[in-house]
């Protein structure tokens, strides 16, 4: 079983780039964040003709969270389930077979101190009570993928010392993480990708990011212990990265037995 993401950063523009992955990479589930398009626009007739099944909940020019599976998913849903009507598009988990996916893209929050980053440390404790009231981490098989944005380790970005505190990389993010990996999860990337500079984002707005490798690591791949002892193989795919008018985040995916 292979279980990719990707933060597409628009999917009608990065469409032609995620039908290719597709069919050269051949994963029994893409999860997509920032697709960037209401329902009605979701290009999702280009991806069922292709023989994909695909769930998705977007909004206009923001956020958005999609997956396209090889088989049509037992259950959908969307969001924190506590009413606040702003995290239907940030959350999708989908139910295939024995695995439950929880594809997230974590609010960036701004600046530190601003409303937006005290949304971000509450939006993390919400979706640990979530996990608590849906899943046994000792018996259920969870994978929790996505744009997260939080670079918990040093070797998670190319320059901690410089960087630190940011709001993707600073003591309190990385301690509300940390309370949902106590849920149960382990860190299925850094346990096949343990080395420093491998990365899954490069600004754009820094000259040559990619080609100096000046990025971080912000999309993760989580599974409670019955998944991630599966866990074969973690892989930065970083040629979608390259392409002409790419994203600037890139695929990473996860094998499992």
């Amino acid at each position: 079983m292979r279980i990719a993401t990707f933060n597409c950063n628009s999917i009608r523009v990065r469409l032609s780039a995620i039908l290719s992955w597709l069919d050269e990479y051949s994963p029994d589930v893409l999860a997509l964040q920032e697709t960037k398009v209401v329902d009605e626009s979701f290009p999702a007739a280009e991806l069922r003709d292709r023989g994909w099944h695909v769930a998705y909940r977007g909004e206009k020019s923001y956020n958005g969270v999609a997956v396209i599976s090889r088989t049509e998913p037992d259950d959908v849903s969307f969001g924190l389930g506590d009413d606040d009507g702003l995290s239907e598009t940030r959350l999708i988990r989908v139910k295939l077979g024995d695995l439950h996916l929880i594809n997230t893209y974590v609010p960036q929050g701004q600046a530190l101190g601003s409303e937006k980053f005290d949304f971000k440390l509450e939006w993390f404790a919400r979706l640990r009570r979530y996990l608590d009231t849906h899943f046994n981490p000792a018996v259920d098989q969870v994978a929790w993928v996505g744009d997260l944005n939080v670079a918990p380790l040093p070797i998670d970005v190319y320059d901690s010392k410089a960087i630190w505190p940011h709001v993707c990389h600073c003591q309190e993010v990385i301690d509300a993480f940390h309370e949902v990996v106590d849920f149960g999860f382990e860190d299925v990337f850094r346990k096949h990708l343990p080395e420093p500079e491998v990365f899954t984002f490069w600004d754009y707005r820094q000259r040559g990011s990619l080609s100096r490798n000046r990025g971080w690591r912000i999309d993760h791949i989580l599974a409670t212990p019955p998944l991630a002892s599966r866990s074969t193989a973690c892989t930065v795919d970083v040629e979608p990265r390259r392409q002409e008018r790419p994203s600037d985040h890139t695929v990473v995916y996860a094998d499992f037995a």
